[in-house]
């Protein structure tokens, strides 16, 4: 069982662009998308923009979860980067400590 770590958003989405990110561009990590709905007003997105999160899995094991927006031509909204929740690196499970961002 992993320990869990609650760290800021500036943490968690470093460790996850510079590992999870990039194994997942190369086909090493599967994408599973865990929900998906309608983007609400409030998120500014484009109309049809849809707001998924998104878990990503080595071998059965879930190893960051993620949240983006998907325009309706498919492209990825807002950074254009999926905004971790969610990292399990070394035994440990990095999660987004909402009163740190």
């Amino acid at each position: 069982m992993d320990s869990r770590r609650f760290t800021s958003a500036a943490e968690l989405r470093a460790v996850f662009n510079a590992i999870v990110l990039p194994r997942a561009e190369r086909g090493e990590l599967q994408e599973l998308v865990l929900s998906s709905a309608q983007a609400g007003p409030a998120s500014r997105q484009p109309p049809g923009t849809v707001s998924e999160l998104v878990g990503y899995y080595e071998a059965g094991l879930r190893v960051a979860v993620a949240h983006r927006f998907v325009t309706p031509d498919g492209e990825m909204a807002a950074s254009g980067r999926p905004d971790p929740k969610e990292v399990r690196m070394d035994g440990e499970l990095l999660v987004l400590d909402r009163r740190a961002t």
